[in-house]
Parts: structure tokens; C-alpha cells; sequence
């Protein structure tokens, strides 16, 4: 047997049940989002990174990245999260223009662990099970390929 091709293969599989695992996660807490409790916070810092042609210009709007502070029951927490999906342009640029840094914002919380926190709750409107239906597709695929490769070496 190909030890090389087998133990590749049971890696990746094992690298997509974990990212299966992660998205089941991220969409059962985008969801739960939804019913979190409202605070009022302080956008600290917005950076908009990662080129992209807008209007003929090279601009950095691709991805965003956040950081804020709020305050729960007098203890005060930092949070990174701007939502539970990856924003991408153009909507990075809306949420920087709705949301421009220094500003005040809703942050949505955990009840139960108020350190978990989100700007924009839920799931993504238009991509709702983008994540479990990519880290799926990579599960069966790579189940094919492990039990191929082990099928392959036994003849």
C-alpha cells in the first residue's frame, strides 16, 4: 500500500470533518445571535484590507476586520466580531460607511457567556449554509479519496 497517498488523504478528510464541525458551530451561534441581548459599544478600530478594482482604482475594501469595546452588567469586554459570516465587498464597504470608526454601535451578546458578541447577528442573508454545504462537499469527496486509495492498494 501507497502509505504516502493514504495518510495525505486521511488528513485533509479529517481537516474537512473538523471544518464541518466549525460551521456547524458558527451557524448554530449565528443563529442564536438573533435572540441575544442588546448593548450599545464603541467601534475602536475598522480596517478595510485586500485590493480591489473599484470605479478604476486599486482600493483596499475586500475584507474588513473590527475591533470594540462594550459593557455588560458594569464589566467592560472587547470584541472582534463584525458577524458570523465573512464579509466581502461591497459589503464591507457599507457596513465601514454605517459603521464608520470611533462610532457607536449595537453589539448583540451572549447571555449566558457575554464575552461571545457580534455586530451583525445571524446568518448571511443570501448564503445562509455556504459553509456546512463547502466543508460537506469536502467530507464526501475526501471519504471518496481515503476509501479509494485504501480500495486501490488492496487488488
Amino acid at each position: 500500500m501507497n502509505i504516502t497517498y493514504f495518510l495525505v488523504s486521511l488528513g485533509f478528510l479529517l481537516f474537512c470533518i473538523y471544518m464541518l464541525h466549525h460551521a456547524l458551530i458558527n451557524h448554530r451561534n449565528a443563529k442564536a445571535s438573533n435572540g441575544w441581548v442588546t448593548t450599545t459599544g464603541k467601534l475602536t478600530e475598522l480596517h478595510l484590507w485586500g485590493k480591489r478594482r473599484v470605479d478604476g482604482d486599486m482600493v483596499d475594501c475586500e475584507n474588513l476586520s473590527v475591533k470594540y469595546q462594550y459593557e455588560v452588567n458594569g464589566k467592560a469586554f472587547t470584541g472582534k466580531r463584525a458577524a458570523f459570516y465573512t464579509l466581502h465587498y461591497p459589503e464591507t464597504v457599507d457596513f465601514a460607511k454605517r459603521y464608520p470608526q470611533g462610532s457607536t454601535i449595537p453589539v448583540m451578546y451572549n447571555p449566558q457567556n457575554p464575552v461571545e458578541s457580534v455586530i451583525v447577528p445571524g446568518l448571511h442573508p443570501l448564503k445562509p449554509n455556504s459553509e456546512i454545504w463547502l466543508a460537506g462537499v469536502g467530507v464526501v469527496i475526501m471519504s471518496a479519496t481515503v476509501l479509494g486509495v485504501f480500495i486501490g492498494e488492496l487488488k
